[in-house]
């Protein structure tokens, strides 16, 4: 797996560094045999409506030419990248899903009766 994290001086703080490696790679260890390269942004913002706030914002790309990118704002960095992540680990099980639902064979259609009609 391939991860960059960047963002301003939230990304340096080796805590939430660990945090999101930890993510990447239970994120990896889920689907194994997928190459992952994965961009990680956090950044803190300010909204009035909610007040400052930390977005954590990923973007996978999966080795499937399939891309997922997931964006979460919280109060707290840890709870924006763990909602990320999780978010993250919905959407790539569902393309997942797709994809093998795409290339499953299909079943023949069941024979069609003959309807008859009398008068």
């Amino acid at each position: 797996m391939v991860l960059k994290i960047g963002g301003d001086t939230l990304a340096l703080d080796a805590e939430i560094r660990r945090q999101i490696e930890s993510e990447a790679q239970k994120l990896a260890d889920r689907f194994p045999g997928e190459r992952i390269e994965a961009q990680v942004n956090v950044q803190e913002e300010f909204d009035q409506l909610h007040g400052h706030r930390v977005r954590c914002e990923l973007s996978a790309k999966l080795a499937s030419s399939r891309q997922v990118v997931v964006r979460e704002a919280r109060k707290t960095a840890k709870e924006a990248i763990a909602e990320v992540f999780l978010a993250a680990r919905r959407n790539v099980r569902r393309l997942r899903r797709q994809s093998v639902m795409g290339v499953a064979p299909k079943a023949p259609a069941p024979p069609r009766a003959a309807h008859v009609v009398t008068r």
